[in-house]
Formats: structure tokens, C-alpha cells, sequence
């Protein structure tokens, strides 16, 4: 296992040069990174990736359908375990170089549970539900279809039933504080705090 341990450090190393020129990170920033990302990666095996398990546990989230979401998108390559190279680009969308589409198309993922384009009420209903379950927020089986219904009266113009990327970048333009999260200056809780801030600001009327 020393071995294997040893091989991803000196594979961060190298990529180390090439992953700096493609995200725009600091050398100092990939430091922290590389820091931030043993941490995780270290938590319960030492193998040099992280797993589901750790992620959920670095995040302090419940087991619920964000952590899979999440997980799904920094494991770009579908493989069951998240690489520094996933880690490292994952976290550049959430830098103050990601540019507002890559953080926009993010969180719109976050949302698109099945991934065919667009976010259904049934997504929709799953989703606030699983933020405010991680917020600890008590609401009513009523209060989230009432919610529900009123995010897609304001998002859905076209009224054919879904949000598509287009329905939720019109929402975030009028609100872009629902992206303020969407920064790697507020840590690893930032990945999903969008979608939890989405939830709010969507409850309050936004």
C-alpha cells in the first residue's frame, strides 16, 4: 500500500505543472488543494482517491441524494473513486476563474437527477426535499409541492412542464446570488451549497 501511496504522490506531482496551467490555480492554491484533498482521500483507506464514503463524510452531509450527485460529478470518469486530476478540475469550476457557465451547468446538474437535460417536478420535489432534510429544516409534505409549484410558475415560461438550462440560467440572471456558494474560498461545503441556497432563496419567493 506504501507503494501505491507513494505512486499517486508522485503522479500529483507531475500532473501538478500541466493541471496548474489548465485551471489557473495558484502554485499556492495547488498546494492547499493537495493538502485539502489528502485530508479526504486519507480518511478511511490510504489509497490516494477518495470514495463516496469520504466525501460524505468531509461534506457532513446525511445519506441522501446530494452526496450522490456530488460524488457523480467529480468522478468524471465514472470509475467508482475520485482521482486528484477529477479533484483538482472539480474544484476550478468553484474558483473565482470558473467562469459562470461551468458554474451554472454545475448546479443545474446537481438538480437533473437522471441527466436527460432538464429538471422535472418529480427532480424538483426530490431535490428540495434532500436540502432541507440537510439543512434540518422542517417542512411539510404541502409546503414543498407549494414550493415546487411556485419555482416552476416563475421559472417555467414555456410552460412545458420542465426546466431546462436555458429556464434555470434566466433564474439565476435574476438572482445570481443563487451561484454566490460556487466559490473554492468557501471550502469544500460550498460545492452543494448552492443547491441548498437555490432552496432557499426559491422558498422566500425569489
Amino acid at each position: 500500500m506504501g507503494g501505491s501511496q507513494s505512486g499517486e504522490r508522485a503522479m500529483e506531482v507531475s500532473d501538478a505543472g500541466e493541471l496548474q496551467r489548465e485551471t489557473g490555480f495558484t502554485a499556492e492554491e495547488m498546494q492547499a488543494l493537495q493538502r485539502t484533498f489528502h485530508s479526504i482521500c486519507n480518511r478511511e483507506e490510504a489509497d490516494g482517491v477518495i470514495h463516496r464514503s469520504e466525501l460524505k463524510e468531509a461534506l457532513g452531509f446525511h445519506d441522501s441524494m446530494f452526496i450522490d450527485r456530488i460524488f457523480r460529478l467529480f468522478d468524471r470518469d465514472e470509475n467508482g473513486v475520485i482521482d486528484f486530476r477529477e479533484f483538482i478540475r472539480a474544484m476550478a469550476i468553484f474558483s473565482e476563474n470558473g467562469s459562470l457557465e461551468e458554474k451554472l451547468r454545475f448546479s443545474f446538474q446537481i438538480w437533473d437527477v437522471d441527466e436527460d437535460g432538464y429538471i422535472s417536478r418529480e427532480e424538483l420535489y426530490r431535490s428540495v426535499g434532500a436540502s432541507v432534510c440537510e439543512n434540518d429544516v422542517k417542512v411539510s409534505e404541502d409546503q414543498l409541492f407549494e414550493l415546487v409549484d411556485a419555482t416552476f410558475a416563475a421559472v417555467d415560461v414555456d410552460g412545458d412542464g420542465r426546466i431546462g438550462v436555458s429556464d434555470y440560467a434566466r433564474m439565476v440572471e435574476s438572482n445570481p446570488s443563487l451561484l454566490n456558494f460556487m466559490t473554492v474560498k468557501r471550502a469544500m461545503g460550498g460545492v452543494v451549497s448552492a443547491a441548498a441556497a437555490a432552496a432557499a432563496a426559491s422558498a422566500s419567493g425569489s
